[in-house]
């Protein structure tokens, strides 16, 4: 994410005084609406979370990067150009991982992805999104 004095940021910072926490028990979000604005403003991001919500378990990383790939290019996830492939996996690793890893909504390693909290403030925002693509 790329601050006003032009200076890049891959780690979200809380901007509430407590530390975020995991939301696994259906409480309070672990992230205020701004930041969960801030997580979701990045295309990639989205459609990270949107596969994962969507497949319901741990995906490879190669795997994911090709169906994100895909939904940047409209195109069938066979389909992906190689180039597309290879920066779609670059920026995963370098730009959309670390800050859902970060606030606690994704984890991976040894090449697997897995959500491991659906906060409910992403959640909403996703569905809405969702929601207005289908209308």
């Amino acid at each position: 994410m790329t601050s006003q004095d032009g200076s890049f940021h891959t780690r979200m910072q809380p901007t509430r005084s407590v530390p975020a926490k995991l939301c696994t028990d259906g409480g309070e979000p672990s992230l205020s609406t701004n930041d969960a604005f801030s997580l979701l403003a990045n295309p990639t991001r989205r459609y990270v979370l949107e596969h994962l919500r969507r497949e319901g378990a741990a995906v490879k990383r190669s795997v994911l990067a090709r169906h994100v790939a895909a939904r940047k290019h409209d195109c069938d996830p066979d389909e992906v150009p190689t180039d597309a492939l290879e920066r779609a996996i670059t920026d995963l690793h370098h730009f959309a991982l670390p800050p859902l890893r970060a606030n606690g909504l994704v984890e991976y390693s040894e090449g697997v992805v897995v959500l491991i909290d659906e906060d409910p403030t992403i959640a909403r925002l996703l569905d809405a999104a969702d929601a207005d693509t289908r209308s």
